[in-house]
């Protein structure tokens, strides 16, 4: 076979991989949606939403998770092993510079325009190699904030704009049922 047979038979097994791979992504990522969206709708009692959803957060989509879901629990809901507890802190502590703005730390190419380049140095001395922080809000109303870190040994990488369009999703999910349940506490008293 000629050099220039074996380059496009090379590349033509390039692009068949990447599209496979693609697709797979493609398809994890709406799998955890739906477990997702089933875990709120099946928790049995309300307060036990947010903390299914932090479970289910770790390990597929993040090495650690922090939601402060404000108008279900009073206090931080937390999945993570104690290596993070110092990098969420950090990042929770970036918040507050934030606002109600999306905080991205990542070093992915796709990324790195949204990354304040001082932040990724504060990142590593954390211990994380990527993070997001996504505020909770639904209709104005809003309810605390998603925060999702990755480790260096994370099997998916830094976030991505893939991964920040799913925990975009999550977070839009979380800030829905916030407003459900508000809703539904201002009934009762009514």
């Amino acid at each position: 076979m000629s050099e220039s047979g074996q380059n496009g038979s090379t590349e033509n097994w390039s692009a068949a991989l990447r599209y496979i791979a693609g697709r797979k992504a493609a398809e994890e990522s709406l799998g955890f949606l739906v477990h997702i969206s089933t875990a709120i709708q099946q928790a049995p009692q309300l307060k036990e939403v947010v903390p299914a959803v932090a479970k289910a957060c770790v390990p597929f989509l993040a090495s650690a998770v922090s939601l402060g879901a404000l108008a279900t629990h009073s206090q931080l809901v937390v999945q993570s092993p104690t290596e993070y507890s110092t990098a969420l802190e950090g990042v929770r502590g970036l918040i507050t510079e934030a606002g109600d703005q999306k905080l991205v730390i990542s070093e992915h190419e796709g990324l790195l325009k949204q990354t304040d380049p001082g932040h990724l140095p504060l990142l590593r001395q954390w211990r994380a190699s990527s993070a997001v922080a996504v505020p909770l809000t639904y209709r104005g109303l809003r309810g605390g904030h998603l925060v999702v870190l990755r480790g260096d040994g994370h099997r998916r990488g830094p976030i991505s704009p893939g991964d920040l369009a799913l925990i975009s999703e999550v977070a839009d999910r979380v800030a829905a049922f916030n407003a459900f349940v508000t809703q539904l506490a201002g009934s009762e008293v009514l």
